[in-house]
């Protein structure tokens, strides 16, 4: 429902990607669920164990014998929002459109030996199928409010205390401003180069 307190709106698909969705709820759980079966089955393809599956093991020999890829298999971020922006576009033509905007975030494995560690990369993608690779975002009325902070307070490799006071000011903005104004402590999930996480404002 549209003033539900509990309902996540960002879902994690893999370990190294997650996506913010707005729109209509059914097309929202249609291509959310599409995207988390295609990330699962090429972890599989690509010889991971899957996400879906919790391996425990008897005794405590620990996973001798059992490897697992460090995050260098499935789907990138990338492949996923052309998957998404193929799926949205194609759907304008049928008697069903998904009315669906996604904000889609993952960290890219470092392509060189120069770059250790992985890279964070934004897709913003709206109902039509456009997509663009974008250093911030956000869709939706709220929008309105936010992309002005956005604008004057993001700076290239900020520090996340910094990123946090940014969206902190940004939730501030829509408390004081934005029709719908929920009491709750803001929800906010970071994705860094150790997986996804919650945090509250």
């Amino acid at each position: 429902s549209l003033t539900s307190s509990t309902a996540d709106k960002i879902s994690v698909l893999s370990p190294s990607i997650v996506a913010a969705a707005a729109g209509d709820a059914a097309d929202v759980d249609a291509i959310i669920s599409s995207l988390e079966a295609h990330c699962v089955i090429r972890e599989y393809e690509d010889g991971m164990m899957g996400r879906d599956v919790q391996c425990v093991f008897h005794g405590s020999s620990g996973s001798k014998g059992i490897t697992r890829s460090g995050g260098g298999g499935g789907l990138d971020v990338t492949s996923i929002a052309h998957l998404a922006r193929s799926s949205i576009a194609s759907s304008l033509r049928s008697s069903t459109p998904l009315r669906i905007n996604l904000l889609l975030a993952g960290m890219v494995p470092p392509s060189s030996s120069s770059s250790s560690s992985p890279s964070p990369k934004l897709y913003w993608l709206d109902e039509y199928g456009a997509s663009q690779c974008i250093k911030y975002g956000c869709h939706g009325y709220g929008s309105n409010f936010m992309l002005s902070i956005l604008d004057r307070g993001f700076h290239k490799d900020m520090e996340k205390e910094e990123a946090l006071e940014l969206m902190k000011n940004c939730f501030d903005q829509l408390k004081g401003r934005y029709v719908i104004n929920n009491s709750q402590k803001a929800c906010v999930k970071i994705l860094d180069e150790n997986g996804c996480r919650i945090l509250h404002l």
